[in-house]
Formats: C-alpha cells, sequence, structure tokens
C-alpha cells in the first residue's frame, strides 16, 4: 500500500466513477446500434392517386357501357404505378368477351394506366344512378379504394 500525501491510492478508479464510465459505454454502443438499424429502414410505398377517366358513364337498357372507362394509378411521390391491380366492384359488372362475362379486372401497365372495355353492368331495381368502386391493389403499397365510377341508367 502506497501513501501519498497521507492516502491510499492503491486502487485506482474504482467504486462510482467506474460504474459511470461502464453506463456511458454501453449506452452509447445501444445508440449506436440503432441509429445504424435505423439507417437501413426505407420510407413506406403507398397508392397515391387514382384518377377515373370518365368518372361517370351512361348504361343502355341492357346495361352496356359503351365508353371505355381509363384508370390512372400513381404512388405516394406521384410516380405512374407499374403492375398494381384494379378491380371493379359494384352493380355486378362484368366485362364482356367472345366467351361471356369475366370479372372487370385488370394490371396497370409502365404509363399506370388500365383501359376497361366493353363493362356490362345490372341496375340495381328502379334507381336510375349506380356506383362501380374502383379498388387498387399492389404488394407493398397496400390499397386504396377511395374512387368511383358513376353510372347513369
Amino acid at each position: 500500500m502506497q501513501l501519498r500525501n497521507g492516502k491510499d491510492e492503491s486502487g485506482g478508479i474504482e467504486g462510482l466513477p467506474l460504474q459511470l464510465m461502464i453506463i456511458i459505454l454501453v449506452a452509447t454502443m445501444g445508440a449506436a446500434i440503432l441509429v445504424g438499424w435505423m439507417g437501413n429502414i426505407e420510407a413506406p410505398h403507398s397508392i397515391g392517386d387514382v384518377d377515373v377517366d370518365p368518372d361517370s358513364v351512361e348504361a343502355g337498357a341492357d346495361g352496356t357501357i359503351v365508353e371505355a372507362v381509363t384508370i390512372t394509378v400513381t404512388d405516394q411521390d406521384g410516380n405512374l404505378l407499374e403492375g398494381a391491380t384494379v378491380v371493379l366492384e359494384g352493380l355486378n359488372v362484368r366485362v364482356s368477351d367472345d366467351d361471356g362475362y369475366e370479372t372487370a379486372y385488370l394490371v396497370t401497365d409502365s404509363e399506370g394506366k388500365v383501359t376497361f372495355k366493353n363493362l356490362n353492368v345490372r341496375q340495381p331495381g328502379n334507381t336510375s344512378v349506380g356506383f362501380i368502386d374502383v379498388l387498387v391493389t399492389k404488394s407493398g403499397y397496400g390499397e386504396s379504394s377511395d374512387c368511383r365510377i358513376t353510372v347513369v341508367f
């Protein structure tokens, strides 16, 4: 045991200062790990706008909609969204082709667009107006159902 100025200094750094240094070291390492993990997180993707042209169509007595309906889909940044599935629902809407009727769904092209032709709907009772809901989905982007097409009978 060495004495200097009458004090025992053989222990060096002990007690509270050593514990404080360990806590600071652990907190610093933990913060560095969290910041490293958060640096790899990407902003989430989502479907932005769904634009329907025209947003109102007229159906004939047999339920046929002669006018083509074009739908354009963008992401949250306004970029055209390729590969999104667009489904039309309501009024028993179907696409007519040579083989009969099929569910009305298409996948957007490189310009973020789909065009539905030869749509056929069923009038609900004696109403003069009905609605077709536009549902858009894409893996990693979620879904959007904020858009409707008005059908006048």
